[in-house]
């Protein structure tokens, strides 16, 4: 009878399974047919830049959260936080978190003496220490993330706990592909850190079928160099609907 051995399957090859399985089920993450995405994107590092990339993300986001009202800001995917200080210096007595790592949660934690930085793997959907992470009544940015992710689905699961957990919303943006790459592209994306881009509605179906309720899909500004409208921006939430908080705060 020939020897049976029992492997326990590696990191790296759970990986790959999650993968193909999340790949399979999303239909290639909704994205069109034939589109090519980038298999080894470059880690960026968010350093500071002359211009102010999605500029109108985080104020909104200060707005929302004072419609809410809301005092907690968890940024997911912070890189360096150079957007989430203006929010401070405005807003001191607001409580502050970031989730990254490597590099970028290393200099937050180094430089910024406001605020909790939280190391995350977001290609696992997972942080460390998870017992620090408080969202209760918290409204949640995700700026420019979900482009970076060979795998987003652990992204929108834990942004889907965090949810569950208390946070009012989740405030996603990301590069409307159509616009800024024109309708035949099929990729990959021609920023190296990029691993696929969106259009609207392939973000949106996205987002639906991993259980999202939209309260809001439009665009911002790109930029600060001009008032091109070419990232998407969404307001989603799950079982407590923003319609309910914003009904309650009018009665107070």
């Amino acid at each position: 009878m020939p020897e049976v051995r029992t492997a326990l399957m590696s990191p790296v090859s759970a990986r790959q399974l999650l993968y193909a399985v999340d790949y399979w089920r999303s239909k290639n993450f909704f994205l069109k047919s034939h589109y090519i995405s980038r298999a080894n994107p470059v880690y960026f590092t968010d350093e500071a830049d002359d211009i102010i990339w999605q500029p109108d993300v985080y104020p909104f986001a200060a707005n929302f959260a004072d419609r809410v009202g809301s005092r907690k800001i968890v940024d997911i995917g912070c890189g360096r936080a150079l957007k989430l200080v203006k929010l401070h210096e405005q807003h001191p007595e607001w409580k502050f978190t970031g989730l990254d790592y490597g590099a970028n949660i290393s200099w937050c934690r180094k430089n910024w003496r406001f605020g909790t930085w939280i190391e995350a793997n977001l290609e696992y959907g997972r942080t460390q220490p998870t017992r620090k992470l408080i969202v209760e009544n918290a409204i949640m940015i995700c700026s420019d993330v979900i482009e970076h992710l060979i795998n987003p689905i652990p992204l929108l699961l834990l942004v889907s706990k965090l949810l569950r957990q208390g946070a009012v919303a989740v405030i996603f943006s990301t590069p409307e592909r159509d616009l800024t790459r024109g309708k035949t592209d099929t990729g990959p994306p021609g920023n190296p850190y990029h691993v696929r881009e969106w259009n609207l509605e392939e973000f949106r179906a996205l987002l639906e079928w991993a259980g999202f309720r939209l309260m809001h899909l439009g665009l911002t500004r790109t930029n600060d160099a001009g008032p091109h409208e070419k990232t998407i921006l969404v307001v989603a939430t799950l079982a407590r609907t923003l319609a309910t908080i914003l009904d309650h705060r009018k009665m107070e």
